[in-house]
């Protein structure tokens, strides 16, 4: 019993020791780099990044250092105007630490003159690396594969908006971005907003017996009827060859330009009906007066020479009035909402600053540019010195105390200061690719059409147009 207790311990103890000390050492192992105690972490993979970028972290991979590169920024601003955008872009030249060098350049004296430069651009492979652009006509450069889509821009942590940016940032301007057809993309990002209002000659109106300008629709006509006087030349509103005088009238008495989910166009409801119907009364009854086109701004003179009462047109325009009234017959002057039938609407005019396909490194200093223009400084002396509304709540203050500073504005400074309070009535009229078109049958196929032929159907005209409408719609409608 001994014996086979010590055999068993032997065997035990050759059997342990024996195959350990029959094992080879293992060799020492490269030191980890990570600090002792600690796990070991793999290098991060290198981003790629697609052109456009997709993501963030794609924005953020960008390296602009040495690279030293330039942007043009297309416009229709006027000269004066033109000015002092790139004063403000010669100021972002010295001080942005990225060596980008910026320039601004006139391309048109219009939108549409824009849109048809940057789309032949598109389509020679040579657009800007940015451009002024509304919603829809960003959705149409988008279906060419000529914008791109910014959200990543605005993500990033390294070149991006913060939280306390975008919050300053007015929310229904920023709304107006979003596009319905490329859902969850951004097109444009706004640097300025206007919006349509009603200028009135204040001591015409006066002297017809009226404190204030009407407010709805029927007292509107009847006082722009009254105001008449074909005669001498006077007519109590001016006609525009523009789309939007059409859609904002058409805002006014509770209809809309495309519907909800913008699948199809319905101006030729009970609204459009009524709106074509009034112009088709007061040219009739010889109350407006057609401005030609070729009369470029013919509103703005014919209003400040006293001619006119009412025009409808943007609030980016209010220095040019001011000019043209002190210019012409000196009279005071002012801005309102446009009348309405149940509730106020507001035409809030969304052109924005849209970014091309490019390389990633000029898209992203593109990007740089739009954010500087939109920071608080920048937009407060853009609004200032043009009319146009600021993008940012901070800067709203700023700039309604240097208007209301300036004697030349009188109670039109008041009135801008409302506009601010007028944006929970906006709206917009169509932000998808094709609307250009659709702008131009509004105004030569049907506006046009009332303006002499007193005894066409209204809603015959309006059936029509929207039946081509939507054809365009669907051509440009995403696949």
């Amino acid at each position: 019993m001994r014996a086979s207790k010590i055999l068993i311990l032997t065997l035990f103890v050759i059997l342990v020791f024996g195959v350990t000390s029959c094992a080879a050492p293992e060799p020492a192992k490269p030191a980890a780099t990570s600090a002792p105690g600690q796990p070991t972490t793999a290098a991060p993979k290198p981003v790629t990044v697609n052109n456009p970028p997709k993501s963030a972290d794609e924005v953020d991979a960008i390296d602009l250092a040495g690279k030293k590169v330039s942007v043009t920024y297309w416009h229709q601003r006027p000269q004066v105007q033109h000015e002092i955008l790139q004063a403000m872009l010669d100021e972002f030249n010295k001080t942005n630490p990225y060596g980008i060098t910026a320039k601004a350049e006139i391309a048109g004296a219009s939108y549409n003159d824009v849109f048809t430069k940057v789309s032949a651009a598109i389509q020679a492979s040579q657009p800007p690396e940015m451009s002024v652009a509304y919603q829809n006509q960003a959705a149409f450069y988008r279906s060419q594969n000529g914008v791109i889509d910014l959200t990543p821009f605005m993500k990033s942590k390294k070149y991006g908006l913060t939280e306390a940016d975008l919050k300053d940032y007015f929310q229904a301007f920023l709304a107006t971005d979003d596009s319905p057809q490329y859902k969850g993309e951004r097109l444009g990002f706004p640097t300025q907003r206007s919006a349509e209002v009603m200028y009135y000659n204040a001591d015409w109106l006066k002297k017809l017996g009226y404190d204030a300008p009407p407010k709805d629709w029927k007292t509107w006509e009847e006082v722009v009827c009254k105001a008449a006087d074909p005669a001498t030349k006077k007519y109590g509103w001016a006609f525009r060859h523009d789309a939007s005088n059409f859609a904002s009238q058409v805002f006014g008495r509770g209809g809309t330009i495309i519907n909800a989910d913008a699948t199809a166009y319905v101006f030729n409801s009970q609204a459009g009906i009524d709106t074509l119907a009034a112009i088709q009364r007061m040219f009739k009854n010889k109350c407006a007066v057609e401005i030609p086109v070729a009369e470029r701004n013919g509103e703005q003179t014919r209003f400040g020479n006293g001619e006119v009462l009412f025009v409808f047109a943007s609030s980016s325009g209010m220095s040019f009035y001011e000019e043209a009234v002190s210019k012409g017959a000196k009279f005071k002057w002012d801005i309102a909402l446009l009348p309405y039938a149940q509730k106020p609407a507001l035409n809030l005019y969304g052109a924005s600053v849209s970014v091309f396909k490019t390389t990633p490194e000029k898209e992203l200093a593109a990007w740089i540019v739009i954010k500087f223009l939109g920071e608080k400084a920048q937009t407060a002396k853009w609004a200032t010195a043009t009319g146009y509304l600021p993008v940012r709540a901070s800067a709203k203050d700023e700039v309604v105390a240097t208007y209301k500073k300036d004697p030349k504005w009188g109670a039109a400074a008041d009135s801008y200061a409302k506009i601010f309070d007028w944006g929970q009535y906006a709206m917009i009229e169509a932000p998808v690719g094709g609307y250009d078109p659709v702008r131009d049958i509004i105004d030569k196929k049907v506006m046009t059409s009332v303006l002499t032929d007193f005894n066409i159907d209204p809603k015959k005209l309006l059936d029509d147009a929207v039946a081509e409408a939507n054809k365009i719609l669907k051509e440009n409608t995403p696949k």
